[in-house]
């Protein structure tokens, strides 16, 4: 089972820790503001070959670890069959994206991502030097869900629910607050200190108080601070399940 949460850690820092989100956009041909004077995505095109292909040289980075995993001719095999099905994914992906929800999109792309890396686990005899590991594996794991995962599936249900509403980033002000805030969740979470998290609620809320007198905003607000509340919790229910 160590080994699958390593693929998974793998397929993490290849999807969103190695993919900018200049590179997201461009890969998804979106044009927006932002593009200037690009001409490289055409009006009508789903997805940008090119920047489709650095995405795949960069999500392959991190499994070179496979070759200290399993033998050389295994991990060769398992890392061709994880590109072509990444490429495939990813370009379906982008066709979807213009035609509904990308939450919905965004839910289903990774769980085939997952459904292909545990085929590669089933197939595929792993060795065992990892599993001594298993705390310091689950925990890394853990952590990177918390981070740009959790804050890109927020950012979609926003784009989704508000298409006004400009991407800012996840590297603003709101990103981090939320990303420091599902930290604090999941270590209260932890210890077993569930009421401290009605705390980090209440701060937050007071120090919004102002402007949670407009609606819209306070829809937003508990949008947003719910959903990271959860995605919080459910990775802490990963981490005791892993």
């Amino acid at each position: 089972m160590v080994n699958f949460v390593i693929l998974i850690i793998l397929h993490l820092l290849g999807d969103f820790y190695l993919q900018t989100a200049k590179l997201a956009k461009c890969k998804n041909a979106k044009i927006d503001n932002d593009c200037n004077n690009c001409k490289k995505c055409k009006d009508k095109s789903k997805l940008n070959k090119q920047y489709m292909f650095i995405h795949m040289l960069l999500y392959t980075l991190p499994f070179v670890l496979l070759f200290f995993m399993t033998g050389w001719k295994s991990a060769l095999l398992a890392i061709i069959g994880i590109i072509v099905s990444h490429g495939i994914i990813d370009s379906m992906a982008c066709f979807f994206n213009k035609r509904t929800k990308q939450t919905l999109v965004f839910i289903i792309d990774q769980f085939l991502h997952i459904s292909i890396l545990f085929l590669i686990y089933k197939m595929v005899e792993f060795n065992s030097i990892f599993d001594k590991y298993g705390l310091i594996v689950k925990s890394v794991l853990t952590v990177a869900l918390l981070m740009i995962p959790c804050s890109i599936f927020i950012n979609k249900i926003f784009e989704d629910l508000y298409p006004e509403t400009k991407n800012k980033g996840l590297f603003d002000v709101g990103s981090i607050i939320g990303i420091l805030e599902r930290f604090l969740v999941i270590i209260f979470a932890y210890f077993e200190n569930f009421p401290a998290i009605a705390i980090i609620i209440t701060v937050k809320t007071w120090a919004r108080t102002n402007d949670l007198k407009e609606p819209e905003f306070r829809n937003k607000y508990l949008l947003g601070t719910l959903a990271s509340l959860v995605l919080a919790l459910c990775s802490y229910i990963i981490f005791k399940l892993v």
